[in-house]
């Protein structure tokens, strides 16, 4: 069986004419970073995004990573609702580990097959504007998060096409505060608040499954869910856990003005192309109670 190397030629065009100088925000889940091949299937996605003529903008995050590297140091990590507790040292790895490790080798992925992208080292992080979370009552126990923020605004003259054209933001899930000091914020936060301050005309979300399910035994994702509906599912218990966390940021930059996010696989080869670049997709389309069919 040959590999799915995307939609052809004929079905792409029209969608690279129509997205041609548009900005797509894609956020890449930590649990997608956690080896080679699947970052050897999605940057060269990538790759071609810029070549088409589009403005790509990866997010990413990296919790998986991060708990391996405290367990190493010894730091036993602290999480309440998903959401780490982030000391000194914490703040430290996170720095260490998203910032540096994972960051880097995005960056220098992309620069290798001839993309211009700047990351972390090249102060992409300086554009998110955080406040510090404050404490809050969890399950009884005041939580005092540390070195948590919570997305306030980017500053979108960060992220400008040049006189040699669009360089490939890559944003770690850290953000910064009025005095310049690092914060820990979630990656879905960042996504959701880059795409909508800096007009997005997609958001994309590539996580380990394929979109919203029905529930376990379901045969494939919801193709295409209004904004009504996935809050009914919300309510039904039908999106629960981390997924519902990720179909909040959605509707935040829904209700912000991006008119579509998308849910879909990162581990299936070719997903964003077909996803982007098809009529069908292969994920699930998150759109506006007034959007038409895809």
């Amino acid at each position: 069986m040959k590999p799915d190397r995307g939609p052809d030629v004929a079905e792409a065009a029209q969608y690279i004419e129509a997205f041609r100088d548009r900005l797509v925000v894609v956020k890449l889940g930590g649990e997608l970073l956690d080896g080679g091949p699947v970052l050897e299937r999605i940057l060269p996605q990538i790759v071609i995004l810029v070549r088409c003529g589009l403005r790509p903008l990866i997010v990413h995050g990296g919790g998986k990573q991060v708990d391996a590297e405290c367990k190493q140091r010894g730091l036993v990590p602290r999480k309440f609702r998903g959401r780490r507790v982030t000391d000194d040292a914490t703040l430290d790895v996170l720095v260490s580990v998203v910032g540096g490790d994972l960051n880097r080798a995005i960056v220098e992925r992309l620069r290798r097959d001839g993309v211009p992208a700047i990351g972390f080292e090249d102060g992409v992080t300086s554009a998110v504007h955080c406040v510090r979370r404050p404490p809050t009552v969890e399950d009884g126990e005041t939580v005092d998060w540390g070195w948590v923020g919570d997305v306030v605004g980017v500053d979108a003259s960060k992220f400008t096409k040049g006189p040699n054209g669009w360089s490939v933001p890559v944003l770690p899930s850290l953000g910064t505060l009025d005095d310049g000091h690092l914060v820990n914020v979630n990656g879905d936060a960042v996504a959701s608040r880059v795409a909508s301050d800096l007009g997005a005309s997609k958001l994309v979300l590539l996580t380990s499954i394929a979109g919203v399910m029905r529930g376990l035994d379901a045969a494939g994702p919801i193709s295409q869910l209004p904004v009504s509906a996935v809050r009914e599912l919300i309510d039904e218990g039908v999106i629960a856990g981390g997924m519902r966390a990720k179909v909040e940021e959605a509707l935040k930059a829904i209700d912000r003005g991006v008119e579509r996010v998308h849910i879909i696989s990162g581990r299936e080869p070719a997903t964003l192309l077909r996803e982007i670049f098809s009529d069908n997709g292969c994920g699930t389309l998150v759109v506006p109670d007034d959007a038409g069919l895809r």
